[in-house]
């Protein structure tokens, strides 16, 4: 078994090299292109998606598999990489995070208008015919079975698997820990911010808690658009309070996690209908409260609400994310409950071998359907 990933897309990672406890047999490979992905380079983007479609399949092609399992691939990239793996008849099965052309449709409209609509158009044919040319489909949410449907994706290719977080890498740490201290955390109130602030998120609710809760640290880890408009703000504003930081190793995200009185998680309602995001997964191992600013329909912000992880706050209500921060951070116990309640569901729920073997279930079924190749 072989793990390719893409050291060219700048972003979070989980654990990209082999670790002491993986079986023997099991490898890890970067795929990579000579620069950083462009991401908001439009152009350029799809210049260098097309270049790494063909070097994707071509890294997996090398490997003789008897089924690929793609997932968090560019769409175009996923586009070139399908076509190339039909033709050497290797079969492959698409892992949905989320329904990428929807987020490219809503990104487009809004930037160009009637335009936009045509590409957005353009953006769901293409992973409408990735879903039908796959072996098999397995969608993180039931709510995308709706959209796979519509595509002709017939009900028996469907496979819904929640996503999970791998909780055994993941210890929910002290407060006071090694991060921390070489941060100059220590002892020091944090509300912490971990990962991408693209297209899909509103940073300036974390400038403006920074603002109002000036005798607080606002610490953000993520690198791109969004951290660039926190730079900005933080000069502009004089928010010393605000600490932002580049992605850091994943060996430090159980301490980066347990550096935080309180985890902030956002989505905007535009976004909702078509991504679930993990990184709430992530939070709930780390046993600290989540303020969830997403739309209460979203089932992360489900689980949240319903096993009392945490609180929900409506996408854009400034001032009530702010009061809820202040809340949480003024009542120690209310803290610990809810932290405990996250790392509690996260422990009952992310069973690694019970989704690992889920997930063989359904690679076996993918190479011994003699549909599989003959799809779309």
């Amino acid at each position: 078994m072989v793990h390719q990933w893409c050291p060219s897309y700048p972003t979070g990672n989980g654990a990209v090299e082999r670790l002491p406890n993986d079986p023997a047999g099991f490898s890890v490979e970067g795929v990579e292109l000579a620069t950083s992905f462009a991401r908001y380079t439009v152009i350029r983007r799809v210049r260098q998606e097309a270049q790494y479609g063909v070097r994707a399949a071509r890294a997996i092609r090398a490997n003789q598999p008897d089924v690929a399992l793609l997932s968090n691939i560019p769409l175009i990239s996923l586009f070139i990489t399908t076509a190339m793996l039909r033709r050497r008849r290797i079969p492959f099965v698409f892992w949905q995070q989320d329904v990428y052309s929807a987020a490219i449709r809503a990104a487009a409209a809004r930037r160009l208008g009637k335009l936009g609509e045509l590409v957005g158009a353009i953006a769901s044919w293409v992973e409408s015919r990735v879903a039908r040319r796959s072996a098999l489909v397995v969608p993180i949410d039931s709510s995308f079975t709706t959209v796979l449907r519509s595509w002709g994706v017939a009900e028996d290719r469907i496979h819904v698997v929640p996503n999970w977080a791998p909780i055994d890498e993941l210890p929910s740490r002290p407060k006071d820990n090694a991060w921390a201290a070489s941060h100059g955390l220590s002892g020091r109130a944090a509300i912490v911010y971990t990962g991408t602030l693209g297209l899909k998120h509103d940073p300036s609710l974390l400038a403006d808690a920074a603002a109002a809760l000036p005798d607080r640290s606002v610490v953000v880890v993520s690198q791109g658009m969004g951290r660039e408009l926190l730079e900005k703000a933080k000069v502009e504003q004089h928010l010393d309070n605000l600490e932002l930081f580049d992605f850091q190793p994943y060996q430090d995200l159980p301490d980066i996690m347990g550096a935080a009185d309180v985890l902030v998680a956002l989505l905007e309602p535009h976004a909702s209908v078509y991504s679930v995001p993990s990184k709430v997964l992530t939070y709930l191992c780390a046993g600290r409260p989540i303020v969830a600013v997403i739309p209460p329909e979203n089932t992360v912000a489900r689980i949240v609400l319903e096993h009392d992880a945490g609180r929900l706050v409506a996408p854009g209500d400034h001032r009530g994310l702010i009061e809820t921060l202040e809340a949480l951070l003024d009542d120690d116990d209310l803290r610990d409950d809810l932290g405990a309640n996250a790392r509690k569901y996260a422990e009952a729920t992310f069973d690694v071998e019970t989704i690992g073997a889920r997930f063989e279930q359904i690679l076996a079924l993918a190479t011994s359907d003699g549909r599989a190749l003959t799809n779309g």
